[in-house]
């Protein structure tokens, strides 16, 4: 071989073995079959995965008497490799339900189970009983049901709606038939299985549980971006309440505000209704609203087709105003000549709640009148709570400060926790502090933050624990408020507080290197005695960005949870973006050392990822979530 290729070649190998983009066998199926079919085979096609995904199996199967229900997807999934695995999640005979589970990525279609029998037998004949319940498996109803003699021990009859969701598939089964305990359990507690998720409803109108169209989007766009169609995630709503649609479009000269809210609602019924809130030219309010219960995904308008038009070029008249839609300010708002008839300014904030929309705009633009009435008294429109304020000054002011401290038994004595000034606050922000608490035993960090947040959850508490105990413990505050200096905590005890109940550990048999440090490396770590229930010894670190901080945080302790990591993949803890990186995720596949964008200093490319994700978020008005996907229409 030539000297000269031998280079190239090798370059090829590590492209290669960096890439590792698997081929998976993919298809998804539910079909309702006579037990004496089985067992089932099948084939299904194939789907190259994106670069470290892995491929899933996932088969189920629900015994009934005479049928059975086969649920099967395969295909690419971001999960961790498991090994096959069969669960019993409810025993025959009677009402059964079994389970097939695998993740692999040793080879291309790995992902290969062909049929049913590594997870079905025909069951032995039971001895029946003296109930008899109506048995049936559909998609449709159960008002033909046959009717049979449940076996011994089986008193009771079960009636309810099974919906399982994911790896293409998105399905709702009516289920009747036999249980040996009067309870609405069929799946015993389990909501997730491979890559389904899955739950039950045992109301006496089951199938009038609905799934709604879902999602929420804010958006300032240009006129001329109209019209818009979208689409939409999807959820399941509680018993008895129904989908609803709410659009909203302000438009101020070639400016237009698109507030759009798609999602489960308890309103009672209402027909699909256009309302023109405030007409033009000049500042315009038009709204869609629609309430409906009749079938799943019934709230279903697509685009802004039924509530705008291209409306044609009004007569100016004398007067000029500034125009302006903006969450920030309109500090270089343009100015405008009016039409005829609009000779005052309009200058306010406008403020939206409800359907997982959250914010504040500032309006400028002309009016007919001279008056803070831009909605025409309206304070509610579907599902958005709506109001306006003509003050010069709306915007929030908010304690702010970073604290960070190493010390020990940071989880168990509190610290002043004291602001070092305040900050003015942007229209779409709210005021915010968070703690976040690292404690491997021998040493501790916590880091603080106040200040101003973009957020969808505009006024709310919370303190989650990522991890431990048994092993490392963190754990986090959050709180975000809507009122002047509202973050005002004086002491890290609103977060050790919640963390009173933990019990005290037990020394185990493991021993492990413990670290908190800045930096992507311990130096100088000591070893500790592991309580008892911990498996093993974790060693990384997590980017932390924003807050007032920027730094990674080298780790290592005793650790609990089968999991690699301990924030279980959690990327933002209040203002803080998080990443982590298990030393085991990033071990150079050849020499065992840390990777070479790490030791030279670069983020690392989910790093990167996440931290563009950072910048794209803020086209989302308010920083709310969206699961609307946005396009224009076709012409």
């Amino acid at each position: 071989m030539s000297p000269a290729l031998l280079p190239a070649l090798l370059g090829l190998t590590l492209l290669l073995s960096r890439t590792q983009a698997l081929t998976c066998q993919s298809g998804s199926a539910v079909t309702v079959r006579n037990a004496t079919e089985l067992p089932l085979q099948w084939t299904v096609g194939e789907k190259i995965c994106d670069e470290g995904w892995g491929c899933q199996d996932t088969v189920l199967l629900l015994g009934n008497g005479p049928q059975v229900l086969l649920v099967l997807t395969k295909g690419c999934t971001q999960k961790e490799n498991q090994e096959a695995h069969v669960t019993d999640h409810r025993a025959g005979p009677g009402l059964s339900i079994v389970s097939y589970t695998s993740v692999c990525r040793h080879k291309d279609l790995c992902n290969d189970l062909s049929s049913t029998l590594p997870l079905w037998s025909l069951p032995s004949p039971a001895a029946p009983g003296s109930v008899r319940c109506p048995v049936c498996l559909s998609t449709e109803g159960c008002e033909s049901a046959t009717e049979v003699t449940c076996p011994i021990g089986h008193s009771y009859c079960y009636n309810g709606v099974l919906k399982f969701r994911g790896g293409g598939i998105n399905s709702k089964l009516r289920v009747q038939g036999c249980m040996s305990q009067a309870t609405c359990n069929l799946l015993n507690e389990t909501r997730e299985i491979g890559s389904l998720s899955v739950s039950e409803n045992c109301g006496a109108n089951g199938m009038e549980v609905l799934t709604c169209q879902s999602g929420a989007l804010g958006r300032v766009m240009n006129v001329t971006e109209l019209p818009l169609e979208w689409t939409a995630g999807q959820e399941d709503c509680r018993e008895g309440w129904g989908c609803q649609d709410t659009l909203m479009l302000l438009e101020n000269g070639p400016q237009v505000l698109l507030v759009l809210t798609k999602g489960c609602t308890q309103e009672k019924d209402q027909e699909a209704r256009v309302t023109e809130h405030r007409a033009g030219p000049g500042l315009s309010i038009v709204s869609y609203t629609r309430v409906c219960r009749h079938e799943d995904l019934c709230n279903d308008l697509p685009n802004t087709v039924p509530l705008w038009t291209l409306q044609p070029p009004a007569a100016l008249g004398s007067v000029q105003c500034p125009v302006c839609l903006s969450t920030e300010g309109c500090e270089s708002a343009t100015e405008v000549t009016c039409p005829v008839g609009h000779s005052h300014c309009y200058n306010g904030i406008f403020t939206l709640r409800g359907g997982g929309v959250s914010g504040k705009l500032r309006v400028q633009g002309c009016m007919s009148q001279e008056a803070c009435n831009l909605l025409n008294e309206t304070r509610k429109i579907g599902s958005l709570s709506v109001s306006e304020s003509c003050d010069t000054d709306a915007s929030q002011t908010c304690e702010k400060g970073t604290m960070l401290r190493f010390q020990r038994n940071l989880a168990k004595e509190p610290l002043e926790w004291n602001m070092f000034g305040t900050v003015k606050c942007d229209l779409a922000e709210v005021c915010q502090e968070t703690l976040l608490l690292i404690d491997v035993g021998s040493t501790s960090l916590i880091v603080g933050s106040k200040g101003c947040i973009k957020t969808e959850t505009q006024n709310s508490q919370a303190v989650s624990i990522h991890s431990g105990p048994p092993g490392i413990l963190i754990a986090s505050y959050t709180h975000f408020c809507s009122s002047n200096r509202c973050n005002n905590a004086r002491s890290t005890s609103v977060l050790l507080n919640s963390l009173r109940d933990l019990a005290a550990p037990v020394p185990g048999d493991l021993q492990c290197p413990t670290c908190v440090q800045l930096s992507r490396s311990c130096t100088g770590s000591g070893t500790v005695t592991c309580p008892k229930g911990t498996t093993g010894c974790y060693k990384g670190y997590i980017g932390l960005e924003g807050g007032g901080l920027t730094s990674p945080l080298s780790i290592q302790g005793c650790m609990a949870q089968p999991s690699n990591y301990l924030l279980n993949h959690t990327n933002m803890i209040g203002p803080f973006h998080t990443v982590e990186f298990p030393e085991d995720v990033n071990k150079d596949r050849q020499s065992g050392g840390a990777p070479k964008d790490l030791q030279s200093g670069a983020a690392p490319a989910p790093y990167l990822a996440r931290v563009v994700g950072l910048g794209l978020s803020l086209a989302l008005w308010c920083g709310m979530t969206t699961l609307l996907t946005l396009f224009p229409c076709d012409s």
